[in-house]
């Protein structure tokens, strides 16, 4: 419907009393305030809380104060404070309520279209954040800027690598020359002594020498003895002389220290040398990596960058549309929001002790009950047709009793 509708007092005042009698908003306010606060004999399920909402309509009682714009609000219920917390929860669901109802009814052209503009701009941000999460892509910017950093790096990392592997291979070859000329065992100990030979020949010449010297006490120099002995003597000394003084009986070799070293030094730089290989491995593997996830990128950034664009394009049309449809909606908004202002003119509040209408019901019930009661008795007795008087029988037969007959009474 186009055009706005004037509406006098008392159609506004029956709708706004239709608006506070809606079950919906029973419901709310039941959900709010909780079924076991407002009515703890009603169980707490989806039955509960329709009786509770029909409940809560009942004690409900919406008054319209004549010649005015004003409604009062009461609602019975056992707990005084119980009864003030749900009427704020009912004035409160009440205007949100009535906001929701109002907003809804100014729905329009310019805000259906501005909806499908905003739904469209969802589509494509949600095509544009699927393509991103699928390829792993945040920033495509700022992803090739890391990974050619990155590279760089590798590079750099690459070349080092290279130059320090050469210079330990240079140091390796080195100690490796050395190695081949130094001798890997050398003479640790060596112990010599007299040849058992001489050894020998010295003892059998100190026994000549004892018996020349004994034979001299007892013979002449000439004698054939003396001569033979000094013969011997002669002999061995020459033999003596002739034989190698010193003889070696104990030697030790070991492992040469400065061999052990150099070979120590070439155990460590090849160790070296097989780790910066196999940096250089990983590092080769990194690189070939950030390079095909760079390729990757480029591939894939003309349709990320059409998505962008998409995107892009559409939020400006959407801002443009919004502000478009907020500058001609704004009268109509401001007049319907003055139109259906609310406040609250006085805030819920109850006396100390609270009334009930319970004792003069009862009262007015038992009154009532024994008029009922005195007059079904009357109209049983007026109805009846057992003569207990004699008027009863002159009454009811229309005759004249003659005679009166007393109970008799056996004595047995």
């Amino acid at each position: 419907m186009g055009g706005d509708v004037a509406l006098d007092r008392n159609q506004i005042i029956q709708g706004e009393l239709e608006i506070l009698q809606s079950p919906a908003l029973a419901a709310q306010v039941v959900q709010d305030v909780g079924i076991r606060r407002l009515y703890p004999d009603l169980p707490a399920n989806q039955q509960g809380e329709q009786q509770a909402a029909t409940r809560l309509l009942r004690d409900l009682r919406v008054d319209a104060i004549p010649q005015s714009n004003i409604l009062e609000l009461s609602l019975r219920n056992r707990g005084r404070q119980t009864a003030l917390d749900t009427l704020d929860v009912i004035i409160h669901d009440y205007i949100v309520y009535h906001g929701e109802i109002f907003a809804a009814n100014r729905d329009s052209g310019p805000m259906r279209l501005l909806a499908q503009m905003a739904a469209r701009l969802n589509a494509a941000e949600d095509k544009l954040v699927a393509f991103s999460l699928a390829h792993k892509i945040s920033d495509l910017g700022q992803q090739t800027t890391i990974i050619l950093r990155r590279l760089g790096d590798l590079s750099d990392q690459l070349t080092t690598n290279a130059s320090e592997v050469d210079d330990f291979d240079g140091q390796i070859r080195t100690l490796n020359s050395a190695l081949r000329l130094t001798p890997s065992q050398v003479e640790l100990f060596s112990e010599t002594d007299i040849g058992q030979a001489r050894k020998t020949m010295q003892e059998r010449l100190a026994r000549l020498q004892i018996q020349l010297a004994d034979a001299r006490q007892r013979y002449k120099d000439t004698f054939p003895l003396v001569v033979d002995i000094e013969h011997q003597i002669s002999d061995i000394k020459q033999q003596i002389a002739q034989a190698t003084p010193r003889e070696t009986n104990v030697k030790r070799n070991g492992v040469n220290t400065v061999y052990d070293a150099l070979n120590q030094q070439r155990i460590l730089l090849s160790s070296r040398a097989a780790g910066l290989r196999a940096k250089r491995v990983a590092i080769e593997a990194e690189k070939n990596a950030l390079q095909a996830r760079l390729a990757e990128l480029t591939s894939l950034s003309g349709q990320y960058r059409d998505l962008q664009t998409a995107r892009d394009s559409l939020t400006e049309s959407y801002r443009t549309l919004e502000t478009n449809v907020g500058v001609s909606t704004m009268g109509s908004t401001l007049a319907q929001v003055a139109s259906t202002n609310i406040r609250v003119v006085h805030p819920p509040n109850a006396s100390m002790h609270g009334t009930t209408l319970r004792l003069p019901i009862m009262a007015t019930g038992l009154m009532f009950g024994m008029i009922a009661a005195v007059g079904v008795l009357a109209f049983r007795v007026s109805t009846q047709k057992i003569f207990v008087t004699v008027r009863d029988v002159e009454l009811g037969l229309h005759l004249p009793v003659l005679l009166s007959i007393p109970l008799y009474k056996s004595n047995e």
